[in-house]
């Protein structure tokens, strides 16, 4: 069945009209660009039968000949929204749109509109520098390199457009409060002069040594004078329990916990120490930077960690805050984000590392709900459009990327959210979490281990998400998988909530785990969904290949299907089938799809080439806008093209390090 029609069929279902005007009129066009890839959103009424379409097509800078792209898709009965993949920074592209109609188009049927990307390059401020050191002093303009400023935060005070806050190596405990906006031309920089700048959420007093007092129990406790939320010491990360009895327990495990009463901190080491001979961060301050209605502020190579001394602490706190950038930094063990965005459009989360420690080792019951169910990146509420997330490296925390708020943009319909060449390990529940308003958001070229679930969309509506391109390996290699019992899968769209899921797009993704007792693809209840469309994935598990248990509408076909369990291969809503044929006989799912090992090159070495002889090899489907510059004779089946280091449509950007390595 195609995705029109199963489209069209839920929209019927659902209550939209069917009775109204048959011919479709045009009513408006626009198209949105972020660094390598854009939106374009086609308004509609009329149609009352939903069998209008939209072609689009891509004419490259100073070429007049246009070729095809993705077409739109329809996600709703009066928009069609569609994306362009592989686009050059700072470059303008002319679009075609075409509506078509059997019932006829009603006005203008066809435009053609001007797509511009952004500049992927920063400017520099130019105005004067600002210096800040741990031996300075508040007391002077900060202007001369040997006087510099003490604290980031008098820096911040004092800073005006262009200026660049030059933070000399030394640890910085403070929170800071930027006040002042740069512009386009002239940002404010916050930037790191060299390794070792350290702006530090916890006590130093605490950090220094202090006195505790043995309490019974293995717990040691301490009159703050200040609250917390967030512990960590040099062991790890420690658990926040409720009561003093649960941290008397201690059910969450090493390296140990932690209770806050309003003025007391209790501590208990599962490995009988004490407080006095660990290295104890207790976190002072809630949020490292806070960004609230700023603008063009950069904030670049510094380290920043421990915040969280409430229960939403934050390493970079982007508060309705626009063209703002947080870039090379090192943001880890922060009580709930590294970067947290709320609302706010165009900003930049690029080359940074996030990492926690302990959570990744916690049993599921005790992490979920939890001040420990944290992200490296949140978008939440109605983060404005055109935000980015890439060339991160992101390890150990409970989530990785959350890019969908609560509700659409104020200045949008569609989202227009990139996240692309990020390599995540290790995280006790979802790498990339794309739920809540999510339409237009693209998700491509990024490295995936050892997640419970690779990607979670439960739900993600109104669509489209883009799934293209990725690769990832291992999910339900966690604890939350083989100790705790919770079922693992490269998807997740089992939510509870009735919201359905918008259409979502899955294109050359390699999926394959060698857990044991892993499916490659398990589709659970409870859930509602529009429809799901792959094409040319991998779908490799050591149980079963596709294990549907919701009545999700899909539209599968060229995809390759493989288990290591030779008793299992795909179950559909209670019927075991053997084999693809016998699949398609029953579904109509995959009349070209493949069931075979898919012959990597080296998967647990991080290359997911196919081998010389791999049966993904010229197999795959040609997709327009998705895979125009395949090698051979046809795209290959998953996620890297044979015999080409990098995706020559422009996927990967050019990074090759989270297909060339194992991930550290």
């Amino acid at each position: 069945m195609q995705k029109s029609s199963i489209l069209s069929m839920f929209l019927i279902a659902a209550g939209f009209p069917c009775a109204a005007q048959n011919t479709v009129t045009w009513d408006d066009v626009e198209a949105y660009g972020n660094f390598h890839a854009a939106g374009v959103v086609l308004t509609v009424t009329g149609d009352g039968d939903l069998d209008a379409s939209a072609s689009l097509e891509l004419s490259s800078p100073g070429s007049p000949v246009f070729t095809p792209a993705h077409p739109l898709v329809r996600i709703d009965a009066t928009h069609f929204v569609g994306s362009l993949f592989g686009l050059e920074p700072s470059s303008a592209y002319d679009a075609r749109v075409t509506l078509t109609d059997p019932d006829g188009v009603t006005g203008t049927s066809q435009e053609v509109l001007i797509v511009t990307t952004r500049p992927d390059t920063f400017p520099e401020p130019s105005l004067r520098t600002l210096y800040v050191s741990t031996t300075g002093s508040d007391l002077g303009p900060g202007t001369d390199p040997l006087a510099p400023l003490r604290t980031i935060q008098r820096a911040a005070d004092l800073s005006q457009p262009g200026d660049l806050i030059s933070i000399e190596p030394g640890v910085y405990h403070e929170s800071v409060d930027v006040s002042t906006s740069g512009t386009a031309a002239q940002p404010i920089v916050f930037r790191g002069s060299g390794t070792g700048v350290v702006l530090d959420g916890a006590d130093p007093a605490v950090l220094a040594g202090v006195s505790w007092t043995a309490a019974g129990s293995g717990v040691h406790t301490r009159v703050l004078g200040f609250s917390t939320g967030h512990v960590v010491t040099d062991q790890g990360r420690l658990y926040r329990y409720d009561t003093l009895a649960d941290l008397q327990i201690l059910g969450a495990g090493a390296p140990g916990g932690f209770h806050f009463d309003g003025t007391t901190l209790s501590v208990k080491m599962a490995d009988g120490s004490t407080p006095a001979a660990r290295e104890m961060y207790v976190a002072r301050h809630e949020d490292g930077f806070y960004l609230n209605g700023r603008s063009h502020v950069r904030i670049e190579n510094l380290e920043i960690r421990h915040f969280g001394s409430g229960s939403y602490g934050k390493g970079v706190y982007l508060r309705f805050s626009s063209d703002c950038a947080v870039r090379s930094s090192r943001i880890h063990e922060i009580g709930s984000a590294g970067v947290w965005i709320k609302g706010g459009e165009r900003n930049t989360v690029e080359g940074n590392e996030f990492w926690d420690t302990s959570i990744f080792d916690w049993p599921w019951p005790f992490t979920k709900g939890s001040s420990a169910e944290n992200n490296a990146v949140a978008l939440t509420d109605n983060p404005g459009r055109g935000n980015v997330i890439r060339r991160n490296t992101i390890r150990g925390t409970f989530n990785g990327i959350g890019p969908c708020g609560s509700s659409a943009p104020p200045t949008g319909f569609t989202s227009e959210t990139d996240v692309y060449d990020n390599v995540f390990s290790e995280h006790t529940d979802d790498a990339i979490e794309p739920e809540g308003y999510c339409s237009n958001v693209r998700i491509w070229g990024n490295h995936i281990e050892d997640s419970h679930m690779a990607f979670a969309v439960a739900p993600a509506a109104p669509g489209p998400t883009w799934l293209v391109r990725n690769v990832a390996y291992n999910f339900g290699n966690t604890r939350t998988s083989q100790t705790d019992g919770y079922t693992a899968s490269a998807l997740k769209i089992n939510s509870g909530y009735p919201t359905p899921i918008g259409p979502l797009m899955l294109y050359h993704n390699t999926f394959l785990t060698e857990a044991p007792g892993t499916d490659a693809l398990a589709l659970l209840n409870p859930g509602e969904s529009t429809y799901i469309l792959g094409r040319n994935n991998v779908f490799a598990g050591t149980q079963y290949a596709l294990y549907k248990v919701n009545p999700v509408a899909l539209d599968l076909d060229w995809n390759d299907y493989h288990t290591t369990d030779p008793a299992r291969f795909v179950k559909w809503e209670g019927t075991n089938y053997d084999d693809l044929a016998a699949l398609n006989a029953a579904t109509g799912q995959e009349p070209h799809g493949l069931a075979a090992p898919p012959l990597l090159e080296n998967p647990s070495g991080g290359n997911f080439t196919p081998g010389a002889g791999s049966p993904l090899i010229d197999r795959g489907l040609v997709i327009a806008g998705i895979n125009d510059a395949f090698e051979g004779a046809a795209p290959d089946i998953g996620a890297v093209e044979y015999g080409t280091p990098l995706f020559a449509d422009g996927f990967e950007s050019g990074d090759v390090s989270a297909w060339s390595a194992s991930i550290p």
